[in-house]
């Protein structure tokens, strides 16, 4: 399975997120899934495909050409796919999609959360979307997202859209749900 994941670039945060991604890349690749990502080496995007390549994963990332001069793109990519745009970067990495895990992260990942989730409510695609909540770090975008719902601003549907996960495990039980409908 193409698994992709959204995450943070920064090599800014707390140790704590960079091990639990790195282990939940080395669980993705023990389990045989091939991992599609935004192709940077720092923060968490670089964690999770050291915990890929550690256990001998299939990494392909995806990267603006812009982006080389702004962040080094990971020499663990086992193929590396170059788009002209951010929009084409997405459009490859939602495509190439079977299941979507997404890290914490900034504004860049919520971006990327938020077209899923709004593409999956909207019928577009039926894949699985985790929200992988190491340390508690999306409570207040789910706290946000739930008083957006209680007012009426979205409907209670998004809650449907997709799983929260605290651990590899049950990140991997929600994708591999042999039920799962994936387009």
């Amino acid at each position: 399975m193409n698994i992709t994941l959204y995450g943070s670039a920064s090599n800014m945060i707390d140790k704590a997120y960079v091990d639990a991604v790195e282990e939940l890349g080395r669980a993705m690749a023990r389990r045989g899934h091939t991992m599609v990502f935004g192709a940077g080496n720092n923060g968490l995007m670089g964690a999770a495909a050291r915990g890929m390549n550690e256990q001998h994963g299939r990494i392909i990332g995806v990267s603006p050409h812009f982006m080389h001069t702004l962040e080094p793109v990971s020499d663990l990519c086992t193929e590396l796919i170059e788009t002209e745009t951010m929009a084409e970067r997405k459009n490859v990495m939602e495509s190439k999609a079977d299941a979507f895990i997404i890290v914490p992260g900034g504004v860049g990942t919520m971006d990327e959360f938020f077209q899923i989730v709004t593409l999956k409510e909207l019928g577009r695609h039926n894949k699985p979307i985790i929200l992988y909540n190491v340390r508690g770090f999306w409570d207040g975008m789910l706290t946000v997202l739930g008083s957006f719902i209680i007012k009426g601003f979205v409907s209670s549907r998004v809650a449907d859209v997709f799983c929260v996960c605290e651990t590899p495990e049950s990140v991997f039980h929600e994708i591999e749900k042999p039920t799962r409908d994936a387009e």
